[in-house]
């Protein structure tokens, strides 16, 4: 399927630019057409992530845990696949190509069902993974890509004898509306309302460039900050935190004691706190330190993720450990909740949920596992003959 990619690089940028040019028409939103593009390179960049994922570890058949008992017995704990995985999300070609990779290492079967606003280059990745496949020498079924309506994805999501877990992808909406039909198992990546906070300002321009990082690198997805919260220890130098912030294009929406400093700048509203922009736009609000900090957060945001900056580990360690969040960091960028830049190749997707999986998605996130036992002969009960003849004799 890489070399596809790099193959098939003009045809795929074409089929993307008939749905770039139906979004424009049709009114949808500039982030949504941004999330739409899909050009060279980003195709070449997926051809490599490919590779990556090639080379990762098989996790089916892998021993979670492994152990002898005292009985006797022998205990293991082995990744399985989950079985059959449907996929319902918006706009990002890339994820026809990520996700259908993804259950595809792990042993999964997938369906894929992108955006109507990327139907032409979603059709021709299936194509060219279901080439792949058969040139491969596997089901050319493992990858389905459809693009029925929204009642054939309604009735997709009722076939729980046939499908395993729905991983919906896509804005607020859509996840609502796959949760409430669906009778499968629904993996939820809810909206991104994500933090950095700046506690000690040991480094001024170090906080400049990691707010810089997860705001403005990709605005549009959804572990770009959006919400700044300052303590109020390090809102002396707030001025020279935020002018750089501005400069560079960000709408800053701040709070009373903010706007105090540099009334220039828009009001927030209680609204702000609960907004995934998406855009170029950031709420700042000043909190008298990291207990207030981690309150807001755990109240206004959505468990996605979240970044602390301070030169004060005790802070830090209790950030760490009561952000109610899939990822949190310490002194890095929101950016890093990546599934490549951990190791992981990619991500099918990031998880806000607690149960089975959370935070980015990999291939070990796309298993579950058995008890596999060995014994010798091993018995519950006694079953010997002169038990069993006693037995009768009662």
């Amino acid at each position: 399927m890489a070399e596809k990619l790099e193959e098939n690089t003009e045809a795929i940028i074409d089929a993307n630019q008939q749905d770039i040019e139906a979004a424009i028409s049709s009114g949808l939103s500039e982030n949504t057409v941004a999330r739409l593009r899909f050009g060279e390179q980003k195709i070449l960049a997926r051809a490599r992530s490919l590779g990556k994922i090639a080379g990762l570890s098989d996790p089916v058949g892998q021993a979670i845990r492994e152990e002898s008992l005292s009985i006797g017995l022998h205990v293991k704990r082995v990744r399985v696949p989950l079985g059959v995985i449907l996929m319902v999300y918006e706009a990002r070609p890339h994820v026809t190509v990520n996700a259908g990779a993804f259950c595809l290492k792990s042993g999964n079967a997938s369906i894929l069902r992108g955006g109507s606003e990327a139907v032409h280059c979603n059709i021709l990745l299936g194509q060219l993974w279901q080439e792949s496949l058969v040139e491969a020498g596997l089901p050319k079924n493992a990858i389905q890509v459809v693009s029925g309506s929204h009642q054939e994805v309604r009735q997709l999501l009722e076939l729980d004898e046939y499908i395993d877990l729905v991983i919906p992808r896509g804005g607020k909406g859509l996840i609502r509306s796959v949760a409430e039909y669906s009778r499968i198992p629904v993996l939820k990546h809810f909206e991104g309302i994500c933090h950095v906070y700046v506690d000690k300002l040991g480094n001024l321009q170090s906080a400049v460039d990691i707010v810089l990082d997860s705001k403005c690198l990709m605005p549009e997805v959804c572990n770009a900050a959006e919400t700044l919260l300052v303590s109020r220890e390090a809102s002396s130098q707030l001025k020279e935190l935020l002018e750089p912030i501005r400069q560079h294009g960000v709408v800053l929406k701040v709070c009373d004691e903010a706007r105090r400093i540099d009334n220039r700048l828009e009001q927030a509203t209680d609204e702000d706190w609960r907004t995934e922009y998406l855009d170029m736009i950031l709420s700042v609000r000043v909190v008298d330190g990291v207990e207030e900090a981690i309150e807001h957060i755990n109240q206004y945001g959505s468990h996605h993720t979240d970044t602390i900056l301070t030169s004060d580990e005790s802070h830090a360690a209790r950030f760490v450990r009561e952000v109610d969040s899939g990822v949190v960091l310490v002194n890095a960028s929101t950016m890093f909740c990546d599934g490549e830049s951990l190791g992981m190749g990619a991500e099918i997707g990031i998880s806000t949920d607690k149960l089975h999986a959370r935070g980015p998605m990999g291939l070990e996130e796309l298993t579950s596992y058995k008890f596999v036992i060995r014994g010798e002969g091993h018995v519950m009960g006694q079953w010997s003959e002169t038990q069993n003849v006693a037995n009768q004799q009662q």
